[in-house]
């Protein structure tokens, strides 16, 4: 009776996705071994996609996939049996278990899950233990990748995202997890570097990456255009973000708790129209940092409506800090900045000038509540304005009130 349920529920599987406009799409079913689903055609995912049409959905059904998948068909939808878990489900949950999750595993060295086409859906999987290289890689030739309710962890990075932008590529609802193997980029949960364009990253969990749980870059300014990196939660990573050489980026409502080390959000060198907004960062080594290292500055940046309280440190636990030379033309508004060891905001001397304060609150810090080191023909002779700022303790006293 069991095994005809099984086959019953794989038919009912198989007939729940509608054909795509102007062809029959199949779907094909992988079992590694037939418990799951007896009589599935296939045994390897990868034959399965080199029998597939473009359209066409490949449903794997639980158990161990030790090989390196390849996925070169446009609009193809690689389905898997169970969504990860998120929030603190995701630092806890034990090792996957074969019979109800679809495990794929390899040390290929270009990664173990390769998306090289338009339109690809991958969703409900575990891919783990690639030692030597990515666990998920997408061709930045390509878009629309769609990388939703994913376990990815214990690789050397998690997923390397790279998308053209002409379709808007997704990744969303994954558990991203301890992506710590040694290997060039380790340590990230989403690592890109090849060119980002029109991508959401958004409602993932990051565990335990010791590097960052996204970190974006790109071989010259604008490289990194029109991401959004929102409602996502990092616990215990080194870092939530580090974000360089973007244009027109948003990091938006995501919860970062514990960091370790290294900024819950950090602005590098070049980025252009950047967003960081109505962010919580708690208990972590510092807040959101602007450090451009003598690069080019950040311009026209908000950093706006953030919570930020608890930063460790004793030496830089600043809320919100901006190093020599990397912030200019910006707005820094309606943050509450609380409890910080270090400086509530903090504005460094060095061409850090023509920005706007406005409306924040910091309170309780253990250094200043406000610190602003230029000099100009701004508020209080520093170099940017400060208008109807709260807090007490300040440097020159005249920036908060």
């Amino acid at each position: 009776m069991k095994r005809t349920m099984l086959v019953a529920a794989c038919v009912a599987m198989a007939t729940a996705f509608p054909a795509a406009p102007g062809q029959a799409a199949a779907v094909r079913v992988v079992d590694d071994n037939g418990a799951q689903c007896p009589g599935a055609a296939f045994t390897t995912i990868q034959s399965a996609i080199t029998a597939a049409s473009p359209g066409d959905t490949i449903k794997v059904c639980a158990g161990t996939y030790n090989e390196v998948v390849t996925v070169n068909k446009a609009n193809l939808r690689l389905v898997g049996p169970a969504a990860a878990p998120l929030g603190t489900s995701c630092r806890s949950a034990g090792a996957p278990n074969p019979s109800r999750q679809a495990i794929i595993q390899s040390t290929g060295g270009s990664g173990t899950v390769r998306l090289q086409e338009n339109g690809i859906r991958f969703s409900g999987f575990t891919v783990q233990n690639n030692t030597s290289s990515y666990g998920v890689v997408t061709s930045a030739a390509h878009s629309g990748h769609q990388i939703r309710q994913n376990l990815i962890q214990d690789n050397v990075v998690g997923l390397y995202l790279n998308a053209s932008g002409t379709q808007l590529s997704k990744v969303e609802g994954n558990c991203i997890r301890r992506n710590n193997a040694p290997g060039s980029a380790s340590g990230n949960g989403i690592y890109s570097d090849a060119g980002l364009r029109n991508a959401d990253i958004e409602k993932n969990t990051f565990n335990g990456n010791l590097n960052a749980g996204v970190l974006l870059d790109a071989a010259a300014a604008g490289g990194v255009t029109n991401v959004r990196v929102n409602t996502n939660t990092s616990l215990e990573d080194r870092a939530f973000a580090f974000i360089f050489k973007s244009t027109n980026a948003v990091v938006r409502g995501n919860t970062i708790r514990d960091n370790v080390d290294a900024p819950g959000i950090f602005l590098g060198d070049s980025n252009t129209n950047t967003q960081i907004v109505s962010n919580t960062i708690q208990r972590g080594f510092l807040g959101v940092r602007a450090n451009a290292f003598g690069l080019a500055p950040n311009v026209n940046v908000t950093i706006s409506g953030n919570v930020i309280s608890g930063s460790e440190s004793t030496t830089v636990g600043h809320g919100i800090s901006v190093a020599a030379n990397s912030l200019t033309n910006s707005e820094i508004s309606g943050n509450l900045v609380t409890g910080n060891a270090g400086d509530g905001i903090r504005i460094d001397a060095g061409g850090n000038g023509g920005n706007r304060l406005v409306s924040n609150i910091a309170l309780h810090n253990g250094m200043r509540d406000c610190r602003d080191s230029t000099t100009g023909s701004g508020t209080d002779g520093t170099a940017n304005r400060w208008i109807l700022n709260i807090g007490p303790n300040a440097t020159p006293p005249g920036i908060c009130l």
